[in-house]
């Protein structure tokens, strides 16, 4: 008998060896998850607001190029009244930018006409200028940075003047401490890094500060392989400024030469994971003295609890999320979009005529339709985004970090997806689709309710269409 009790005590001792190193595993795992996605949510957050802040100043050079005539950019100037006050207009606008450093007009030689400093400067060998110059296409640039004739490390912004060939260019210059402003927003953990590079490789901010890198140019096959890619990955491998390891997350920043760069210094984020493995070992010594049939029992709680878990999260039939993991995201959206002053739209969307597919082919083929439309949005929509079946044949789409113009082309493209799609027997079928976003004070109601007003619309205006409700 003490033979088959000691028997038991030592498999009891093993079985709790082994699921101390499985938990420890899925613990590191789960840590080095939250770190990914703590880094990518960073990455995004100052790739949007360096991007957002480039849109509004090319709404500043649009209005420029859109006011000031073609015909005035000659140098030397043949009328110097009507030369001044454009130089006047421009330094006005370059006011409402705080961090622009110059302004100026170049004719379509590149020879500046317009500006507060130097006028009649050749900038046929500036970056900023040989590229839009050369290329057609491109209606507006972003250099990298580079020194101007003041040696100052800048970054230049241009909008080309109208017309069918190339006439001109208006352009702002922009000084290096606009980036480092987007970085001192953001904590990093205390071995952490953020940097912004440029498609160069060239260093234009970076927290913790190193003034003596800013501007110039770093070697790192690492980000060389990013922008190559033109792809967002996470990477464990050593700093090309330091000899922390580090976890990185890279993004690169829509309709310009920038990459964010975040790094999570490893004895920071696996600091927390480290303790708790401590913790472990002193649970794990206690556990051994127990009897190991209330080790049985509380595996087998923990086994229930994460079934049940996962069943009240998910819908049986579409396996999409259910209202009640629906009613848990928008807590979350909401309470962020109140913490970083951000907004996140919706889409709420309904089959068309859905019943008289039950009516005429029966409840089966009506449950294949649910499937086949869940894979349609499943496929469409971005990673970020929260997809659930709301009720019956209506879906909810949660989509952080977007404008109402935004969440529009999105439930646009779902519509025609959906249009387009031959399902299986029904052949083809149509959706309509209520879109709204968050405002300051709005609690779910108040949100679902503009989507659901907006869908009600689509359905009344024939269906199969996208109405927005601000």
């Amino acid at each position: 008998m003490v033979q088959k009790i000691k028997l038991y005590y030592y498999l009891f001792s093993i079985s709790i060896f082994i699921l101390f190193c499985i938990d420890n595993y899925i613990s590191y795992k789960h840590e080095k998850s939250l770190t990914i996605d703590r880094a990518s949510n960073t990455s995004l957050l100052i790739s949007e607001w360096i991007k957002s802040a480039f849109v509004a100043s090319d709404y500043i050079l649009q209005d420029i190029v859109s006011t000031v005539p073609v015909s005035e950019l000659q140098y030397p100037a043949k009328n110097l009244n009507s030369h001044n006050k454009i130089i006047n207009y421009i330094v006005d606008k370059r006011k409402i930018l705080p961090n622009s450093n110059g302004v100026g007009l170049s004719d379509k030689n590149c020879i500046v006409t317009h500006t507060a400093s130097i006028i009649g400067f050749n900038a046929i060998n500036r970056e900023w200028c040989t590229v839009p110059k050369n290329n057609p296409k491109i209606q507006t640039y972003i250099s990298n940075i580079f020194f101007s004739n003041v040696n100052e490390l800048m970054v230049v912004q241009v909008r080309k003047f109208p017309g069918e060939t190339f006439t001109g260019l208006a352009r702002f210059g922009v000084n290096l401490d606009f980036f480092s402003k987007w970085l001192e927003k953001v904590k990093t953990t205390p071995s952490g890094m953020i940097a912004i590079v440029d498609s160069k490789m060239n260093l234009l901010a970076r927290q913790p500060v190193l003034n003596n890198m800013i501007g110039t140019k770093i070697s790192n096959p690492m980000i060389e392989d990013f922008i190559a890619s033109n792809m967002t990955e996470q990477y464990l491998s050593k700093s090309s400024y330091d000899d922390e390891n580090h976890l990185y997350m890279l993004r690169k920043v829509e309709n310009t030469p920038f990459v964010v760069v975040v790094g999570e210094a490893n004895q920071d984020w696996q600091e927390a994971w480290r303790k708790q493995v401590v913790v472990s070992i002193f649970i794990l010594t206690i556990l051994w003295i127990m009897a190991w049939m209330i080790l049985q029992h509380y595996i087998l709680i923990l086994k229930n609890e994460k079934e049940l878990e996962k069943l009240s999260q998910t819908e049986q039939l579409t396996k999409l999320y259910n209202r009640h993991k629906l009613h848990q995201v928008f807590a979350s959206e909401i309470n962020r979009s109140d913490r970083f002053e951000e907004i996140f739209g919706i889409i709420l969307l309904d089959i068309d005529l859905f019943k008289n597919v039950n009516d005429t082919y029966g409840h089966n083929i009506g449950d294949l339709v649910l499937k086949e439309i869940s894979n349609i949005l499943k496929d469409n929509i971005r990673v970020s985004d929260t997809l659930g079946r709301w009720g019956g044949e209506e879906f909810l789409i949660v989509i952080p970090q977007i404008d109402i113009e935004g969440a529009r082309i999105l439930a646009e493209k779902l519509r025609k997806e959906i249009e387009n799609h031959h399902f299986s027997t029904v052949g083809k079928l149509t959706a309509s689709f209520g879109v709204a976003c968050y405002r300051k004070g709005d609690d779910e109601n108040s949100i679902v309710k503009r989507a659901d007003e907006a869908l009600y619309k689509a359905k009344a205006l024939g269906r199969n269409i996208v109405v927005i409700k601000e």
